[in-house]
C-alpha cells in the first residue's frame, strides 16, 4: 500500500536500509570453530557470546553463521537439511551490509547487475531511464548533501520548539510544511475495500512505534534492546545536530519512549496481529461522523479533510481500540511526551536523507543492530533507494533487454499445471465436505497468474526527478516523490481498482500470493541458480521454483487467505465444521513450532506467527509430490535434495533470532526439514525408520492439507 507524506516515504526508506542488512548482509562476528564436544557451548568466542547447542531440539540450529563445522555433519537420516546443506554452510560468507546469505540472493545480484547497467547507460535517453538514473545519481551526490547538511530541516525543527500547546501543534499538523516534514500519530493511506475488492478504501492504521511492537513495551526482548539502541543513537545524532542541548536530547528520548508506552497499551501485538481472527476483526467500517466522535481529541477528522480523504465513501479502521486509547492519552496533560514523539520520530526519520556524516552514523548504528562488520557500498544503497521508488520505470527498460515470451509461457504453464493439480489434491482431503471442496476448486479457477511481467502498468505522469545539472537535490527528489505520491494515491478514492495492474515491484526477490486479488505473483526477480533455469531437469524445477510456486498457491487456504474468496473478498465460503476441522489441524502445527527449541538464550519459535507460512510450505509440497506421480522414472532423490538447497540461509545471531521474533516464515532449516518429515515419498527414498531424527509417526505429523 502507498504510504503518504516525506515523513512516511522517509521511515519507509530508512527501515528499508534496517531491513535490507538484515535480509541481505556481510561479514560477521562469528566464526567457524571446531566443534567438538567439549568446544559445543562456545561457537561465538569472537562475539563474546556462548551458544549451547545441546538445548537446541529436534536439530541443531545451522542457520546461525559458524555454528556448523567438519565434524557437525549428520547422516541425512538424522538432519537432512544440513547434511545436503554442509558444504554451503563451510563456504558461506557475509557480503558487505548483509546479515543472511541465501543462493536465492543470487537472483538479487543478477538483476542488481543488469539494473545497474541500465542506471549507467546514458545513451538511455527516454523518460523510464532519465527518471530512475538522476535520482540514483543525486543519492550518490555528497558533494551538494554536504553542502546543504541539515540546514533544509532548520525551520521545521525550530517551528516545533517553538510551539507550546496542543492547540497549536494541532494547527501546525495541518499545514502543508508539517504534512512534508512531520510525523502523525495515525498512518492513512488507500487500500483495497475487504467486502468488494473492486473498490478503494480509507484505510486508518495505528501510531508507528519505534520499536514497531507493542509487545516491546511490556518487556523488552534482545531484538526490541538492540532497536532501541539503534533508535537512542540516532535519535542522540539527529537531534545533536538540529541544536538540542545534551539536556534536552535526554529528557526528548525519555519523553518519546513514555507516550510510545502510553499508546502501546491499546495497540495490538504482532502475536496479537498473527492471529487468524485478526482478519475480521481489523474490518471496522466507519464515517467521518464516527471518526469525529471516536477522535474527539486528535485532529485525524481535521487531518483527512485537509489532506483529501474525507471524501471516501470507504473508510475503515484498523483498530479502534488503538484509536480510543491514543484520544485518551493526546492531551494537554501529556504535552511535552507527544511534542517528543513527534520531535524525535521526525529527527530520525531523516538520518539517511541529508549528508554523509549523518549516512555514515546511521551505518555504524545499523552494522551494530544487525550483527555485521561491514555495510554496504554506497552504489548498491543508491541502487535499493532507487529501486524503492522507480522500479517500474527500470522493469520496463529490464523487460525489453532480457526477458521474452517464451520464459513467461513457462512459467505461467507451470503455474497452471499446479493449480489444476490442487484441484486433484483437494478430492484426496477426507475431512473436507463436498459443499466447501466446489468452493474451493472455484477459487483455483479463478486465480489470476502474475508469471514474469504485467502487460499494463499504472500511470506515472505525475512522478518526476530534477537532475542535479539543474539544481536537484537528494532531499527535494525525496520531497517531490512523497507529493507526487500523495497526488497519485487521492486519484483512486471511490474509484474502482483496474485488476490488470500489478501494483508490485517485478524485479524484487520474491514470489508471493495476494489475497485480496487472488492472484500469484512469479516474477523474474526470483529467478536464479536455485530457483530456475531453463535447463534444470523436471526433478530440481518441481523441488525448487514448483513448491515455491505451490507454496504460493497455497495461500488462498491458509488461516488468512481461507478468509478470502475467489474474487478477493473478506467473506465465510467454509462450512462452519469443515472451518472448525480446518483450525484443529493448523492449532496442531502451532503446537509443534511452540516446542522448537532453535537458540539457548529463550528466544521462543511462536508457531501462531509461521502458521501460514508453515502451512503453505507443506501444502505446496505436497502438490508437486502428487505431480511427480505422473512422470515415469521421477528421480525423488534429486527433488528433495533441490528443495533443501533452495532454503539454504546462515545468518548473523541477531539476524535469526530477529526472524524468530518477527517472520511469519520458519526459520529455514526447519522449513526443509519438517516439511520433509511429513510426506512417506521422503521416507521411502531414505528408507527413514523410527530413531532416525528425521522421524515422526504418521498420527504426529502436522501438515494441515
Amino acid at each position: 500500500m502507498k504510504k503518504i507524506a516525506l515523513r512516511s516515504t522517509l521511515t519507509k526508506m530508512m527501515a528499508g536500509i534496517l531491513t535490507v542488512s538484515l535480509l541481505t548482509g556481510c561479514g560477521s562476528n562469528l566464526t567457524p570453530t571446531t566443534q567438538t564436544e567439549d568446544s559445543a557451548k562456545d561457537v561465538k568466542e569472537e562475539a563474546g557470546v556462548s551458544i549451547d547447542t545441546s538445548t537446541m531440539t529436534p536439530w541443531l540450529n545451522s542457520n546461525i553463521i559458524g555454528i556448523v563445522t567438519d565434524e557437525t555433519n549428520p547422516d541425512l537420516k538424522d538432519d537432512f537439511y544440513l547434511n545436503v546443506n554442509h558444504d554451503y554452510f563451510m563456504d558461506v560468507s557475509l557480503r558487505p551490509g548483509y546479515s543472511n546469505e541465501t543462493p536465492i540472493f543470487d537472483a538479487a545480484d543478477t538483476v542488481k547487475k543488469r539494473c545497474l547497467d541500465i542506471l549507467a547507460d546514458k545513451t538511455l535517453d527516454k523518460r523510464d531511464a532519465k527518471l530512475p538514473q538522476s535520482f540514483y545519481e543525486l543519492f550518490l551526490d555528497w558533494e551538494t548533501r554536504n553542502e546543504q547538511g541539515v540546514e533544509p530541516l532548520m525551520f521545521f525543527f525550530d517551528k516545533l520548539r517553538n510551539i507550546s500547546s496542543l492547540e497549536e501543534l494541532n494547527e501546525y499538523m495541518l499545514t502543508d510544511d508539517y504534512f512534508v516534514y512531520g510525523n502523525y500519530l495515525a498512518n492513512v493511506n488507500v487500500g483495497t475495500n475487504t467486502d468488494d475488492s473492486t473498490l478503494y478504501q480509507v484505510d486508518i492504521y495505528s501510531t508507528t512505534l519505534s520499536l514497531l511492537d507493542s509487545a516491546e513495551y511490556q518487556e523488552l526482548t534482545e531484538e526490541g534492546k538492540r532497536r532501541n539502541t539503534y533508535n537512542e543513537g540516532a535519535a542522540k545524532y539527529m537531534l545533536g545536530r538540529l541544536g538540542y542541548s545534551e539536556e534536552e536530547i535526554a529528557k526528548l528520548i525519555e519523553n518519546q519512549f513514555s507516550f510510545e508506552k502510553k499508546i502501546a497499551a491499546s495497540m495490538k501485538t504482532r502475536f496479537e496481529q498473527s492471529d487468524p481472527g485478526f482478519v475480521k476483526e481489523s474490518i471496522n467500517p466507519v464515517t467521518m461522523e464516527d471518526l469525529k466522535e471516536m477522535s474527539p481529541n486528535y485532529p485525524l477528522p481535521q487531518y483527512m479533510e485537509k489532506f483529501g480523504y474525507s471524501d471516501s465513501k470507504l473508510i475503515n479502521v484498523n483498530e479502534p481500540a488503538w484509536l480510543k486509547g491514543l484520544n485518551e492519552v493526546y492531551t494537554e496533560e501529556n504535552f511535552d511526551e507527544i511534542m517528543a514523539y513527534v520531535t524525535v520520530q521526525a529527527a530520525v526519520s531523516f538520518i539517511t536523507f541529508v549528508d554523509e556524516d549523518a549516512y555514515r552514523t546511521s551505518q555504524k548504528l545499523s552494522r551494530e543492530y544487525s550483527g555485521i562488520s561491514e555495510s554496504k557500498s554506497d552504489e548498491d544503497a543508491a541502487y535499493d533507494a532507487t529501486m524503492d521508488l522507480f522500479s517500474d520505470n527500470v522493469s520496463r527498460i529490464y523487460i525489453e533487454k532480457y526477458l521474452n515470451e517464451d520464459i513467461k509461457k513457462e512459467i505461467t504453464d507451470i503455474c497452471q499445471d499446479t493449480i489444476d493439480t490442487y484441484k486433484e489434491m483437494l478430492d484426496t482431503i477426507d475431512w473436507l465436505s463436498e459443499e466447501t471442496k466446489e468452493q474451493a476448486k472455484y477459487k483455483l479457477e479463478n486465480i489470476v497468474i502474475h508469471a514474469v511481467y504485467p502487460d499494463k502498468w499504472p500511470d506515472d505522469s505525475m512522478y518526476y526527478v530534477t537532475p542535479k545539472e539543474e539544481g536537484g537535490t537528494y532531499l527535494q527528489a525525496m520531497i517531490d516523490y512523497a507529493k507526487s505520491d500523495h497526488e497519485e494515491e487521492l486519484t483512486h478514492i471511490n474509484g474502482k481498482v483496474d485488476k490488470e495492474l500489478w501494483g508490485i515491484n517485478i524485479l524484487s526477490t520474491n514470489a508471493y500470493y495476494n489475497p485480496t486479488n487472488n492472484s500469484i505473483n512469479i516474477i523474474p526477480g526470483f529467478f536464479c541458480d536455485a530457483t530456475y533455469r531453463s535447463d534444470m531437469s523436471i526433478e530440481e524445477k518441481y523441488g525448487a521454483l514448483g513448491s515455491v510456486i505451490g507454496h504460493e498457491i497455497s495461500h488462498a487456504f491458509d488461516t488468512n487467505g481461507a478468509q478470502y474468496d475467489a474474487d478477493g473478498n473478506v467473506k465465510d465460503w467454509w462450512t462452519e465444521e469443515d472451518y472448525a476441522a480446518f483450525m484443529d489441524r493448523a492449532d496442531k502445527m502451532v503446537e509443534y513450532y511452540d516446542g522448537v527449541v532453535a537458540f539457548d538464550d529463550g528466544t521462543p519459535i511462536k508457531g501462531q506467527l509461521i502458521q501460514t507460512e508453515a502451512i503453505a510450505d507443506m501444502a505446496g509440497f505436497k502438490c508437486m509430490l502428487i505431480m511427480a506421480k505422473k512422470i515415469d522414472g521421477f528421480d525423488y532423490d534429486k527433488f528433495f535434495r533441490a528443495n533443501a538447497k533452495l532454503w539454504a540461509r546462515a545468518g548473523t545471531l541477531e539476524f535469526m533470532e530477529k526472524c524468530a521474533l518477527t517472520d511469519p516464515h520458519p526459520l529455514h532449516y526447519l522449513r526443509g526439514n519438517v516439511t520433509m518429515q511429513q510426506f512417506d515419498e521422503f521416507y521411502e527414498t531414505y528408507d527413514i525408520k523410527e530413531g532416525d531424527g528425521m522421524y515422526i509417526a504418521p498420527e504426529k505429523r502436522i501438515a494441515v492439507w
